[in-house]
């Protein structure tokens, strides 16, 4: 059955039904700044818990956060941008399929004849500020084409309300993470399962998260997106035995309206969420960042998120600074959202642990 989906790219392993909840107004942007950081520090600190209790080691970054809260072509998926956090697409489930609107009917496992109930119950994830928490199924999951056969699934019974999903109209969420270390049960995302099932025919996936005509790209590289070659950057803190965990990197520098800030040499989580500054709203802001090399700029209009509040000269701008509490120690690594993943072309290389960076065409 189809249904529409939240992509989160650095965030879970699990494919999640979302129970229907009625839908609530979204509020301002300017009012969720605050908020905004908060949920995206909790959802970083979850993911750190939960890649200990995996792999009984603590993640290389989390000291650093103190107390802070079949083969064929590529597939492509269409994304939509539904908030500041998620971007949805379409993929099928179950067997025979069905057609389920956004946020208008449930993933029903009885209706598939490819379902397997696991018997476990315990089936949670961290999105937001909450979580969500379910039975666990395996059932086919097909996404641009390809299809994974054994695909282990949360069938939502619980979603709290300050699930971002409950308000952006998607059905669920659908990890892009590293071999299920963000969950508490150690389960294989969906593209994991595609890779170790043979279904793709390389193992990577890519993403243009443009202001229109987004993708997500799967099995290859949509090589008329993007102009130039990718910039490859390894991933930092791989292991064979524990895994990579966040899509992390290392990024060379930032300059502002060509100056360089002194800003250089950081590690960086590669993530959709959008980290903020304020600006005054009549200053064109020229950023770039450099990746591998080669600097990549954002876009004045993408930089600028708008007033703080109606009728403010003062803007938001597309970073935001870690709000540390005295005595914690300020962390020591950079998320790299979507204010400057909406200007590039993305590729998440699984095979060779790397991250590619390229122009958008």
């Amino acid at each position: 059955m189809y249904f529409f989906i939240v992509v989160a790219l650095a965030a879970f392993p699990f494919l999640v039904g979302a129970v229907p909840v009625e839908n609530s107004r979204r509020k301002p942007r300017n009012r969720r700044v605050d908020p905004q950081q908060s949920c995206l520090l909790k959802k970083i600190k979850g993911g750190f818990k939960a890649y200990e209790h995996n792999t009984d080691v603590p993640h290389p970054l989390a000291p650093k956060l103190g107390h802070l809260d079949k083969r064929s072509a590529p597939g492509n998926v269409s994304l939509t941008d539904s908030s500041p956090w998620l971007w949805y697409g379409t993929i099928q489930v179950g067997n025979p399929s069905r057609n389920i609107l956004v946020g208008e009917h449930i993933y029903d496992p009885s209706n598939s004849s490819t379902t397997k109930d696991l018997g476990l119950s315990n089936g949670t994830l961290m999105f937001g500020y909450g979580n969500v928490t379910g039975n666990l199924f395996t059932d086919t999951v097909n996404v641009g084409g390809f299809e994974a056969s054994n695909q282990t699934l949360v069938v939502a019974s619980n979603v709290t309300q300050s699930v971002y999903l409950l308000d952006s109209g998607a059905d669920g969420i659908l990890g892009m993470a590293f071999s299920g270390r963000f969950s508490q049960n150690n389960r294989s995302t969906v593209f994991e399962t595609l890779v170790d099932e043979g279904q793709l025919p390389e193992p990577v996936f890519g993403t243009i998260l443009a202001e229109s005509n987004s993708e997500l790209i799967i099995g290859g590289r949509d090589s008329g997106r993007f102009k130039g070659n990718l910039s490859l950057i390894p991933c930092l803190h791989f292991n064979t035995d524990t895994m990579q965990a966040f899509w992390q990197t290392k990024l060379d520098n930032i300059t502002i309206n060509g100056n360089d800030t002194q800003i250089s040499n950081k590690e960086v989580i590669i993530d959709t969420s959008s980290p903020l500054i304020i600006v005054p709203c009549n200053t064109a802001v020229n950023a770039s960042i450099v990746f591998g090399g080669t600097a990549f700029k954002i876009s004045p209009d993408i930089f600028n998120r708008g007033p703080v509040m109606p009728g403010s000269d003062s803007c938001i701008g597309g970073f935001a600074a870690f709000p540390v509490q005295a005595g914690d120690p300020a962390p020591g690594f950079w998320i790299i959202g979507d204010v400057f993943l909406k200007n590039v072309y993305t590729e998440f290389d699984y095979g060779n642990v790397r991250v590619g960076f390229a122009t958008l065409a």
